[in-house]
């Protein structure tokens, strides 16, 4: 059980109440279930569905998406996936890893699939081979200002660097 849904919704199970989260003057947040409550949504035929997401986002994981895909009624609809960005995709995969200003392949598929009005068969997908593979050098400013040595890796410290 989940100590967030426990002290949200005030749930009185004998789970939650081991937990003593629930005990606060407010009403719970918990809303009724209606009739859209676990049911999947259908891709209506005139519509198309665009999902990106990233094998390293440790916010949403990837497989979260890939069961959303699966879970859409109807077959027009297409998850992008990229290996190496974090959460928020769309915004995070810069062409030029040195240069955070570069163009942004996820933004480049947003505006093919806008510019082709939600056509998946037309979508613009060049970008997804422009991306930088996966790097774990850290920049000379970063290792300074949170290691405190120009190399990380070495385990020298380097007491000038005002680091401490």
């Amino acid at each position: 059980m989940s100590p967030l849904h426990c002290a949200f919704s005030k749930e009185k199970s004998k789970e939650c109440n081991k937990l003593k989260l629930g005990n606060y003057d407010a009403d719970g947040i918990i809303y009724k279930r209606d009739k859209y409550w676990n049911v999947s949504a259908t891709i209506l035929s005139q519509a198309s569905v665009l999902l990106l997401s990233s094998k390293l986002d440790a916010q949403t994981p990837h497989k979260y998406a890939k069961h959303l895909l699966g879970s859409l009624d109807g077959g027009n609809k297409e998850l992008i996936t990229v290996d190496y960005s974090v959460h928020g995709a769309f915004f995070w995969t810069q062409l030029d890893e040195e240069n955070p200003m570069s163009e942004v392949c996820g933004m480049k598929i947003l505006g093919s699939y806008v510019k082709s009005k939600g056509d998946l068969a037309s979508l613009d997908k060049s970008c997804l081979d422009e991306m930088p593979g996966f790097n774990m050098t850290l920049q000379i400013d970063h290792q300074n200002a949170y290691f405190g040595t120009d190399d990380a890796y070495d385990g020298i410290i380097n007491s000038s660097s005002g680091s401490s």
